[in-house]
């Protein structure tokens, strides 16, 4: 690793620039000049193209930041280098090899010596390829070969994303594969994460592979930008601000953004809502850089996860209000959200008549794999019905009275 912590950043396959760290902590990112002369795009909407640096005083810069692993995996990385978990920036320098999106941070000094526990086949997998995923859940890259599942090499890029069992969220893979059918059906039309749960070769016995959309078939790396990082947020502060400021952003960067866009964001909140999964934060929305500008990724990380006790809080507040329960969440809150987006209250009846007409799929679709127990899919079945009830069915009623 680096002495002075400096790192060499790629996109794609062609030099950017130099990330490096000084003293005190700031962190500063310098495009490279060949790459200003050939006209090749920003790395990050927030790091607009420029020859002098971008500097940012408090550790590393937001796209930087979300960039690094989270929960079991930063732990683990920590142990494997003998470092301390908040230092994110030497983490991110010895596991940048495979980041999401199309960015790579190679160190020009890295070290050989991990210290992986070879006892352990899920530590030994994770760490071996030298990659950041983030999010708490553990998980690792993993490449598929016909039909098997196995890990990712050093110098391999992962095809999919494997979510492994928790120690602390029962039936967490079999219940995010439920929830995810169920917002196909709901979200017709729509670009969904493709996933199945398979086994990892030497490693697992179940997990659940999401095929990656940043990756085409052929390698090649697509980009993509978290919201978390559109909206210049670290990691630790994506449960900080609203709903309605992604749509802010989008109406915002007409220039960049279909503003039409709004409408597919707000039913795959909504998606959430009724399916429960109140850990929609803002590194769980995103939208891919492209040639004609920033759209919506596919849609990720869809967990029902007011299932579990501790999660019936939504990640993100509604204009002023925050920290709303689930079973507080009201049909005006709805329309109120609809508003924010920019939407008429045409578009808002018809995300409900839609959901109406689609709501028999979607339970059909919980029910779909034979191998995932009844119990687990009537607590969805049970969850969606109380929100139906509860909230949606009447948001008609509440947009007639505003007139």
């Amino acid at each position: 690793m680096a002495a002075n912590l400096w790192g060499k950043v790629y996109f794609k396959d062609t030099f950017a620039g130099i990330l490096s760290q000084e003293a005190g902590g700031r962190c500063v990112f310098t495009y490279d000049e060949s790459y200003l002369a050939n006209g090749l795009p920003a790395i990050s909407y927030t790091l607009p193209l420029k020859a002098e640096p971008h500097h940012y005083e408090d550790g590393l810069h937001p796209f930087f930041d979300n960039l690094c692993a989270e929960g079991w995996l930063k732990n683990a990385q920590a142990r494997a280098l003998g470092l301390k978990k908040n230092d994110r920036f030497a983490l991110l320098l010895a596991f940048g090899v495979d980041l999401a999106g199309a960015v790579s941070i190679i160190d020009p000094a890295p070290v050989h010596q991990v210290n992986i526990d070879l006892d352990n086949p899920q530590n030994y997998a994770a760490l071996s390829a030298r990659a950041s995923l983030s999010g708490i859940q553990p998980k690792l890259g993993v490449i598929k070969e016909g039909r098997k599942f196995r890990a990712a090499g050093l110098g391999e890029q992962a095809t999919h994303i494997a979510k492994l069992p928790s120690g602390t969220l029962p039936d967490i893979v079999e219940l995010e594969y439920i929830t995810t059918q169920a917002c196909k059906a709901l979200l017709k039309g729509d670009a969904v994460a493709e996933m199945t749960i398979a086994p990892i070769d030497k490693v697992a016995d179940k997990a659940l592979m999401v095929k990656r959309f940043d990756r085409l078939d052929d390698g090649t790396r697509l980009h993509f930008e978290e919201f978390n990082q559109l909206l210049a947020k670290k990691s630790e502060d994506k449960y900080d601000g609203c709903y309605e400021h992604m749509a802010q952003f989008i109406q915002h960067n007409s220039d960049i953004c279909l503003k039409t866009e709004c409408d597919t964001l707000f039913r795959r909140i909504m998606a959430c809502i009724l399916t429960g999964n109140t850990d929609a934060h803002f590194k769980n929305f995103a939208m891919m850089h492209t040639d004609a500008g920033l759209r919506l990724t596919p849609s990720y990380d869809l967990v029902a996860s007011a299932i579990y006790p501790d999660f019936q809080t939504l990640a993100l507040g509604i204009e002023r209000a925050d920290n709303l329960t689930l079973g507080k969440i009201s049909a005006k809150n709805i329309a109120r959200l609809g508003e924010l987006f920019g939407l008429p209250k045409g578009a808002i009846m018809l995300m409900v008549e839609d959901f109406e007409k689609r709501l028999a799929k979607a339970h059909r679709n919980i029910d779909s794999h034979p191998d995932i127990s009844q119990a687990l899919k009537d607590k969805l079945h049970a969850q969606m019905e109380k929100r139906w009830n509860g909230t949606f069915a009447s948001i008609g009623t509440n947009l007639l009275k505003k007139q």
